[in-house]
């Protein structure tokens, strides 16, 4: 048993553990959270060419792989399989948590500012996933817009989108150089076709066995976003082998997931609120249902912990922790 029941599975049950850095288990075992992050890597690195994985996550910012795959994550590599997850953005711009990470108000954010959150978020999802047993060098930022995603799968006139948070008109990382930039020595513009051609040329090269995205009917934009490109990837590269999809955004927060709170000895449930039930516009049950173990659902607990931007925001912190379930759970046929 959890220290406490883990607070009766509430969202205060990570309460006191993580504020000091530790979540504990039964026996008195502490699992540490991640530390402040390394110091940056830089400059455009050496050409590369992706090997062979068997799992290739698809997540639109960093935080989603852990809220919908951390389970899948842990089990392949206890199974001794390499995973390999692609970010579509590096979360950039989410004005409420650069506001909080910076100490400012968001009316007086500056462009700058939103690219220190992207910074800090891929040093974040490098520790998360580190955290999950996955290298770092599994890790592919492709490095496109944070809330513009969706208006890159739109593009179709060759012209740049121009992020409205950064300024930027080209793929970036901070911390680790961006997927294009390592591959063909300079960024990728924020076009459909761009984007489209770095998705499919990872899958290619990755030749999984196993696919994970964002669901089509997922709320958020970059998320629909990202279910789109990499489909099309999918369709361009041949791909033939198991794809799934998972719900992160389903209506108001206190509505999706279900139960509310942290639940890590209960699955997913459907719920009806106001007229609509929830998960919107995918069938229930799930198709595919992956039971975790409590000390699963623990690392997955402190992966989330580990997005600091994310989990240091209250209303953010409850939504993460409540897809810590005795589950994950996943949808075919999409």
């Amino acid at each position: 048993m959890i220290e406490g029941k883990l607070r009766r599975y509430g969202l205060g049950l990570f309460a006191g553990a993580l504020m000091v850095g530790v979540l504990v288990v039964k026996g008195g075992t502490a699992l540490s959270l991640p530390s402040s992050p390394p110091a940056s890597a830089s400059g455009a690195g050496t050409p590369v060419e992706l090997a062979p994985v068997d799992v290739v996550i698809f997540a639109p910012h960093p935080d989603d792989e852990t809220i919908g795959c951390a389970g899948v994550i842990q089990q392949a590599v206890a199974a001794g399989k390499k995973v390999r997850i692609v970010f579509s953005t590096l979360g950039d711009g989410y004005s409420l948590a650069a506001g909080m990470l910076l100490h400012k108000d968001e009316s007086t954010l500056a462009q700058a500012d939103f690219l220190a959150l992207g910074r800090a978020r891929q040093q974040e999802a490098i520790d998360a996933n580190r955290t999950l047993g996955v290298n770092p060098a599994n890790l592919v930022f492709l490095g496109y817009p944070d809330g513009a995603f969706d208006r890159v799968a739109a593009n179709t006139d060759g012209k740049p989108v121009v992020s409205p948070t950064t300024g930027r008109s080209s793929t970036y990382g901070p911390v680790v150089p961006d997927y294009h930039a390592s591959a063909h020595g300079q960024p990728a513009s924020y076009t459909r076709a761009e984007a489209l051609a770095d998705l499919t040329e990872v899958l290619r090269q990755s030749h999984p066995s196993q696919v994970y995205v964002t669901d089509r009917n997922d709320a958020h934009p970059d998320h629909k976003a990202t279910y789109e490109l990499v489909k099309a990837a999918v369709e361009a590269s041949g791909y033939k082998g198991a794809f799934f999809t998972f719900v992160v955004h389903s209506g108001p927060p206190l509505d999706w997931p279900w139960p509310q709170g942290a639940t890590p000895q209960a699955p997913f449930q459907q719920h009806t609120a106001n007229g609509h039930t929830y998960p919107l516009g995918v069938p229930w049950p799930p198709n595919v249902r992956v039971p975790m173990t409590v000390a699963e659902s623990v690392l997955k607990a402190n992966a989330l912990a580990a997005h600091r931007s994310q989990w240091n925001l209250p209303s953010d912190r409850g939504l993460l922790g409540a897809f810590v379930k005795s589950e994950e759970i996943f949808w075919t046929g999409r």
